[in-house]
């Protein structure tokens, strides 16, 4: 049997992790089986295994895939920022930000067990996409806050990336919390994703 190319075998892993994104729209996390992960993809289940022991290596490559798109929007940003007025810097970091819901449900919901069950060498370079993205953050706010202490830009960022992994809930309520909430006299929280994550930015840009 012939061997397939670097190219071929990187659309496999694409293919792969494509399928995972779309059960994890309409299933639950522990539903994710890779049975039905290889049921979306166009190669056999055993050649799944030649990428991913199991469903959570696929799920922590999605979310890995979602932080380096998110790192490339945060690039851009650097590129046009300088300048920026605290308000417009916040609003354009929530831009970036808002498009990255299966990211920001990730970080809320799951991100521990996959990081748990997979295997170190898929954990490795999980971290190392995160790191570029935190990178990729600090160089918005430096070029953004040229007078800003080296300090003070890992301050934000380290205020900001734990934050956003817990705005995803705010922002989407499921019917049963919902009805939990009018049960015991609790108002859910009205805002979108787009208008919590660019108050919490603004509010860090604007502190002392």
């Amino acid at each position: 049997m012939p061997r397939i190319t670097q190219e071929e075998s990187e659309a496999r892993r694409e293919e792969i992790v494509d399928s995972c994104e779309r059960l994890y729209a309409s299933l639950s996390y522990r539903d994710i089986t890779m049975t039905q992960i290889a049921a979306g993809v166009s190669f056999g289940r055993a050649n799944m295994y030649n990428y991913f022991r199991c469903a959570d290596e696929v799920l922590l490559a999605l979310l890995q895939r979602e932080h380096a798109r998110w790192a490339a929007a945060l690039e851009e940003l650097a590129g046009r920022c300088a300048g920026m007025a605290d308000a417009e810097l916040a609003q354009a970091l929530a831009h970036t930000v808002e498009q990255r819901t299966t990211m920001l449900k990730m970080l809320a919901m799951n991100l521990y067990d996959m990081e748990q069950n997979s295997r170190l060498e898929r954990l490795v370079e999980f971290k190392r996409t995160y790191a570029q993205t935190m990178e990729a953050l600090r160089c918005v706010i430096g070029t953004a806050k040229p007078a800003w202490s080296e300090e003070r830009v890992s301050a934000f960022a380290f205020a900001f990336m734990p934050f956003l992994h817990g705005a995803y809930p705010y922002a989407h309520h499921t019917e049963k919390q919902e009805e939990a909430m009018r049960e015991v006299g609790v108002d859910a929280y009205s805002q979108g994703l787009f208008e919590i994550v660019r108050s919490c930015a603004f509010s860090l840009l604007q502190g002392e």
